[in-house]
């Protein structure tokens, strides 16, 4: 099999270059889009609120301490679902901007109102569901 010798030439043509400004947006959007900015930001709160609580004593360096993100049960992640869609749905986008990585969750980890409705064991024959979710689709 031949190869042609342009498909692992070193040089790039001039389209496929990023200018320093294009890559930073492109970085920012990536990171902001699998969640990496929103984690950034629940770490540095957390930190800072702990700074805030204990500050070092006078003279001392101040010891860094790690923040940990620990997985949530069940129950807990079903709430902090239906609070991030009581937010959205009230329009409290900077509250939900903060809530996200606070509560752990992301955009594409919160329940739907199936979910829920299912973790309650509430059937999809019920009157109950069926009024819950034509609510939703309307």
């Amino acid at each position: 099999m031949l190869l042609d010798s342009h498909m692992f030439s070193s040089t790039k043509s001039r389209e496929d270059v990023l200018s320093p400004d294009e890559l930073r947006k492109r970085l920012y959007q990536t990171f902001k889009n699998k969640g990496v900015l929103d984690t950034l930001k629940a770490q540095l709160r957390n930190q800072l609120i702990q700074e805030l609580k204990c500050p070092p004593l006078a003279g001392q360096e101040p010891v860094p301490r790690l923040v940990h993100v620990k997985p949530e049960p069940l129950l807990v992640s079903a709430c902090n679902s239906i609070v991030a869609d009581h937010l959205c749905i009230s329009g409290y986008e900077y509250t939900l901007s903060v809530f996200y990585p606070e509560s752990g969750l992301s955009r594409d980890k919160v329940f739907t109102k199936e979910d829920l409705l299912q973790l309650l064991k509430i059937s999809p024959d019920s009157t109950l569901y069926k009024s819950l979710v034509i609510i939703d689709s309307i």
